[in-house]
């Protein structure tokens, strides 16, 4: 067995035939198939079912295709290790990822999630610091950050950015809130209160909130900083904010999460943003190993 053989396992199950995998592995058909018989006859049984129409895994391929993606994994990790600096392999080196996001209570736990899988992704130490919209730029130009994650594209010549997903978006309300009660809101039940706009956070506001409004949200805006925004203020003023990852971060103490109606809800485009020029982060490959974590969808 080798790990040609475990790439076009992988690539005939995600595709169905021999032909797509061999393209998709830049191979010969007769490639792929003289691997297959191969490895089938070490195994003493079959991986696929060959049909006119295609082949499907067997049991065994199945169970096959479910390590293979582990392998695959780890040997991505192997070859990004094999081709760093020096100084990476010995692990001297930390990647720096920016997060644009207010800090509350809960964030550390996404914050966590961040790091832990963009360090599988990676096979780096990764360490997640929490910045304010109008820092992004700064902080990639200075190297604080070797990346910035962010839910609205940084536009500027010296900077790649690129989608990685999206995340799901509900409502954070105090839960002396009337809407509190409420098992999902819809935008009409959201446009009675005031929504909160954390003035730092322009991408949240530009690419949450203002999307919202334009798709029918109708509630004053509440303009607030970090500052302001404390548990008593919100709760005092009936005011409501929409919060990402809520699945993940939880709600603070004195507060629910709720869902917004499917009708209503926005799924929210998480972007990644590097320097450009040698070295820089391939985030089309980056997004391809992330997509087995099930992080963004």
């Amino acid at each position: 067995m080798n790990i040609k053989q475990v790439r076009y396992v992988c690539a005939i199950v995600d595709l169905g035939s021999f032909s797509a995998a061999a393209a998709r592995e830049g191979v010969s058909v007769q490639a792929v198939s003289k691997a297959m018989a191969e490895l089938e006859s070490s195994l003493g049984e079959p991986l696929f079912e060959r049909k006119s129409a295609g082949v499907t895994p067997t049991p065994l391929g199945r169970a096959f295709a479910s390590h293979a993606r582990r392998v695959l994994e780890e040997w991505a990790s192997l070859e990004r290790f094999v081709a760093a600096p020096q100084a990476e392999r010995i692990g001297f080196s930390t990647f720096r990822v920016g997060f644009c996001c207010l800090n509350y209570p809960g964030i550390e736990r996404l914050v966590h999630l961040i790091s832990t899988v963009t360090g599988k992704v990676l096979g780096r130490r990764v360490e997640v610091e929490l910045l304010d919209c109008s820092e992004a730029l700064g902080a990639l130009r200075s190297r604080r950050s070797d990346a910035v994650i962010s839910v609205s594209p940084l536009s500027a010549d010296d900077v790649n950015c690129g989608s990685i997903g999206t995340l799901s978006s509900s409502v954070l309300l105090a839960a002396a809130h009337p809407l509190a009660r409420k098992s999902r809101v819809s935008l009409t039940d959201l446009s009675d209160y005031p929504v909160l706009y954390p003035t730092p956070f322009e991408h949240f506001c530009e690419s949450v909130v203002d999307v919202y409004r334009a798709k029918g949200l109708s509630s004053p805006v509440l303009e607030a900083s970090p500052e302001t925004m404390s548990a008593d203020f919100i709760t005092s003023q009936n005011v409501f904010s929409f919060i990402i990852a809520g699945n993940v971060t939880g709600a603070m103490e004195g507060f629910v999460i709720r869902p917004i109606e499917a009708g209503d809800m926005q799924s929210v485009p998480i972007c990644i943003s590097t320097l450009r020029g040698p070295g820089a982060l391939d985030i089309v490959s980056f997004r391809k190993a992330l997509s087995h974590f099930s992080l963004f969808g």
